[in-house]
């Protein structure tokens, strides 16, 4: 029988630790890298595994593939997965390979907006609570998991896409967590079912469900994060008073994943109140990831925020609707555009943005966000972000915030959010 050897797929910082990982075990592995001048494929051949690039997908070729480690950005309709089907190749992926080799508990986080801040809330939680575990915020939020797979780790949190959680298989793990499901990523997953089914499979293996909703599908050890009952005075802290909306759902996520591991995986020993102290004196000090409701600065009396993070409508929604009830008084001027991702806009609920005195629409997408939205407020379209915030910069007075969330994708215009929203924070700064 002929030794069969692993087919790694994309060489992003997933792949190139899928062939670091895989290289302790084979002495031939196969990649496909379909950008030819990707800088990873540099030190390819330094490896201590014969790497074979870009091999020919034919019959001798299914006869040699043990399995296929497909990276997350790569798109479901590349020939690999037709290729996989057909000749019943098993596929996998880092997360999978991570969850079945690695002893630690697993904590697996996902939902359309809010993921990243929930997972390093959870861990400020876990080291706060119990300093003598190792514990690692994971995945998608920047850290390929098979950097950690041969660490000593206690507790893993693991950020996982819709791309990701396509990519597992049955394995179970502890908890899972789903944030929420609003649209997203429509060109990818094609229908909105699509993205959903998707998202649920972090329920579906987990032994403890917490979900933003009712839905316990899959029968499991099942708690609703929004049916947290956290004593009346614990949001009304100095700590909390100018976190936006959402960010108090995703610390409200945080606890009850902390209480759910307290109750049935560690012996519990705190009352209630002496609970709700401790979670208070943890975040006297947090500091927020960068470009998700980021406070810049002033200027004049206008208040500026960075929500480049913002990728889809629901993000900007609760953006908006966050400023509303934080500041309630001076107007709200809105900076969005980009790649709108094929999101439809008419099955979105806009009304928020009455709430908006002007709306400033730039990118790829400018066309389709206008016509959806300008019903709801005064609307604008510009050429670019720069033009965007200058125009804003004329009509905003003092008291008044200029919120940039865009709702979309930067990659019409950026090379990434973070790109982008340092874009904006340097015009704040110029001023």
């Amino acid at each position: 029988m002929k030794d069969k050897f692993p087919l790694v797929v994309g060489l992003g910082a997933t792949g190139s630790t899928l062939i670091d990982y895989l290289s302790n075990f084979h002495e031939e592995i196969f990649l496909i890298e379909d950008w030819e001048s990707n800088p990873n494929l540099e030190g390819i051949y330094q490896k201590e595994s014969q790497i074979n690039i870009n091999p020919l997908l034919d019959e001798d070729m299914c006869e040699m593939i043990s399995k296929v480690y497909p990276s997350p950005g790569v798109s479901k309709d590349h020939e690999i997965f037709n290729f996989a089907a057909k000749n019943e190749i098993p596929i996998s992926s880092d997360i999978q390979e991570f969850l079945e080799n690695n002893n630690c508990f697993k904590i697996l986080v996902t939902g359309t907006n809010g993921k990243t801040s929930t997972c390093l809330m959870i861990k400020r939680l876990f080291e706060s609570f119990f300093p003598e575990l190792y514990v690692a915020a994971l995945g998608n939020i920047g850290e390929p998991v098979l950097k950690y797979i041969d660490q000593n780790l206690d507790v893993s949190i693991i950020e996982v896409s819709s791309f990701q959680l396509d990519l597992l298989n049955e394995t179970e793990f502890e908890i899972g967590l789903l944030l929420n499901i609003e649209q997203d990523h429509i060109d990818r997953h094609g229908t909105f079912e699509n993205y959903k089914e998707a998202k649920q499979k972090v329920l579906k293996n987990s032994h403890f469900n917490i979900s933003y909703n009712e839905d316990n599908s899959y029968n499991k050890n099942f708690k609703n994060y929004r049916h947290l009952n956290e004593p009346k005075e614990f949001f009304e802290s100095s700590i909390f008073m100018d976190w936006p909306l959402h960010d108090k759902q995703n610390l409200k996520a945080s606890i009850q994943v902390l209480k759910v591991f307290l109750n049935n995986f560690k012996s519990n020993d705190y009352k209630e109140e002496d609970l709700y102290a401790n979670i208070r004196k943890t975040f006297k000090d947090f500091t927020r990831p960068p470009h998700r409701y980021e406070f810049v600065s002033s200027f004049t009396g206008i208040d500026f925020i960075n929500d480049s993070k913002s990728t889809n409508l629901d993000s900007m929604l609760m953006a908006v609707r966050s400023v509303h009830h934080n500041k309630q008084k001076g107007e709200i001027y809105l900076i969005c555009g980009g790649d709108s991702k094929g999101q439809d806009f008419i099955k979105t609920d806009l009304s928020e943005l009455k709430n908006v005195k002007n709306i400033f629409i730039y990118g790829k997408d400018k066309k389709i966000i206008f016509n959806s939205v300008q019903k709801y407020s005064t609307c604008k379209s510009v050429i670019d972000l720069e033009t965007a915030f200058n125009t804003t910069l004329s009509m905003a007075k003092k008291g008044d915030t200029v919120l940039f969330s865009p709702a979309c994708s930067s990659l019409d215009m950026f090379k990434d959010y973070q790109e982008r929203g340092n874009r904006f924070k340097s015009l704040v700064k110029d001023l």
